[in-house]
């Protein structure tokens, strides 16, 4: 099993990614979107991962994704304001 995987990612093949991966991912993003200094990086790595996920997961869901970013995005920016109140 183990060296299936090697195999799939050493020959450019995506590994298969879950919605835990997606969640991880779309959270990450959530952050770099708030923190980032620049909105290029941002969109840049947005679309790199995108993509990737899209590559690793047929059934990838773009809508949801972009919720769950957005989402956690506000969240944080609603506790950064409370903190600064």
């Amino acid at each position: 099993m183990v060296e299936l995987l090697i195999k799939k990612v050493g020959s450019g093949g995506v590994p298969y990614m879950t919605k835990k991966h997606f969640i991880i991912l779309a959270d990450e993003l959530a952050h770099d979107k708030f923190y980032y200094d620049s909105m290029i990086a941002y969109h840049e790595k947005y679309a790199r991962l995108t993509e990737y996920c899209a590559k690793a997961n047929s059934g990838f869901n773009i809508e949801w994704f972009n919720k769950r970013l957005n989402t956690t995005y506000q969240n944080l920016v609603n506790k950064m304001q409370k903190a600064i109140s």
